[in-house]
Formats: structure tokens, sequence, C-alpha cells
């Protein structure tokens, strides 16, 4: 039996099959309410055996519950259970955050821990211990580095969430032109990774999203720059691009394989 993936965020909503261990296509469905993803849902498959779903908001993993989606508000509850009830199946939710990270399980040659760092309409981390597990705040929630101040920046708004988000790289484009601006944004997000340094001491950083896709031959020099400020007493971790153009499918995917 096939089970279905799905990716709930801010650009909308992505679905995927996943059999004998491999993603099908993607779709792309409009859903406003939990009923209209479970048509949605068996719409890819009619009796999918498990789902596993990414979405943007407050997760908490381990009880599906999910606190706050502003991309998804109908979500918003016990959402790991009520799908459940509907479809009749295991269902698993985790932060989009979270699921980048998964995803990065997927990848080889990688050395752990890992930090994640999805870059899009805002930003999204994850973490993964030296043994590949993910670690999760005390809350037992996702990771939100949104409200993070970034240090010595020009940025109309330093908070993460818009400084390193789509707007801040839009305005940074807007001033100085689209390659000009996406190597200023590379010197932006180097000096954050640097900030990260000093609190997770990651042995490897992974970009991906949207902007991690689209922007990282003009970012990659930049960054490495940055990472040259790494105090001598850390280790320097290596940043690399995703090789995953979806990799909150792919995250998502890597939670049920195990069951499929």
């Amino acid at each position: 039996m096939a089970s279905v993936v799905v990716d709930i965020g801010g650009s909308g909503v992505r679905l995927a099959v996943l059999e004998r261990g491999n993603l099908s296509t993607q779709t792309s469905k409009s859903v406003k309410s939990i009923d209209d993803l479970a048509r949605a849902i068996r719409d890819c498959t009619q009796s999918p055996s498990a789902v596993a779903i990414s979405l943007a908001g407050f997760v908490d993993s381990k009880s599906g519950y999910v606190r706050l989606s502003r991309s998804a508000p109908w979500s918003e509850g016990k959402f790991k259970s009520r799908l459940s009830e509907i479809l009749g199946c295991p269902v698993a939710v985790m932060n989009d955050g979270e699921a980048h990270a998964q995803a990065i399980n997927q990848m080889s040659g990688v050395e752990l821990g890992a930090v994640s760092l999805s870059l899009g309409t805002s930003v999204g981390m994850g973490l993964l211990d030296p043994d590949g597990r993910v670690i999760r705040p005390c809350s037992g929630e996702n990771w939100d580095i949104g409200d993070v101040q970034l240090k010595n920046t020009s940025a109309a708004d330093p908070s993460v969430w818009w400084a390193l988000g789509s707007q801040g790289l839009a305005d940074l484009e807007k001033k100085y032109g689209a390659s000009a601006g996406r190597q200023r944004f590379g010197f932006r997000l180097g000096s954050y990774i640097v900030q990260l340094c000093s609190t997770f001491q990651p042995k490897t950083v992974v970009l991906s999203g949207g902007i991690a896709v689209s922007a990282w031959e003009e970012m990659k020099g930049p960054i490495r720059s940055e990472l040259e400020r790494v105090p001598a007493h850390f280790v320097t971790p290596r940043v690399q691009l995703s090789p995953f153009a979806e990799a909150a499918l792919v995250g998502a995917a890597y939670v049920i394989k195990p069951s499929t």
C-alpha cells in the first residue's frame, strides 16, 4: 500500500505518493479545511497506509498538536488525531523546519550533528544530533528563530524572519540588483550562521528552500567568507546546499519510511 506525504506552507499545499521508498511527482491542491486535506490525500490514493505532514507552524511532533499555524489556521488543535480518525491510518505531523532537517538523513556524506536552515517566505530551522536524531527545544515543539535579531545589519527589519526571508532578499535585490543583492544576502546569512555556531556548534549547515536553490551560486562565496569569523575554539561547519528541491516532502517521507 502507498503512503501520502504533504507539505503545508505559505506557498500552498503540495502532496506526493510514497511507494516502495520512492516519492511520486508532486501535485498542488487548494486546501482550506481538514476535510479538504483528507479529500486531497484520498485523491492521491484512496486508502493510504500512512500520512506524513510538514506544516509551517508551532507543532508538537509527538502529540501532533498544532498550537499556531498562520498558513493553515484550520489545522490548529489536535490535528494528528483528527486527520487520523478521518483517514483511518497513522498520521505523522511535524514543523516544516524539522522536516527539512529530517531530509538531511537522506543525504550521503553529511557529517552530523547538523543544522538545517530552510529559506523561503520566512526561515525554518531544524537540528540533528550526531546520530541523526531530531533535537527539539525544552517546550517539545519546534525551533522558531523568527524573532532573533541579526547583529550589525542594515536590514530594514533585523528580525531573522524578515532579514533572511523573501522580503529581506527582495529589498536587497531592489537596492543593488539581482546578483549583487544575492551576494549581500549571502554575507547576511553567513553572519547569522556564525551566530549559530556559538550556540549549537554544528559540523554541517544544510540550506534548503526556494531562496537557497535560486541564490546558492551568488551566496556561497560570501557565506564562506563570513565563516572565517567563527571563533577558533569552535569547529567551522561545512555549509552546503540540499540536493532536494522539495526537502520538506523528502524529510516527511523519511519519518514514515520504516512503516511502508
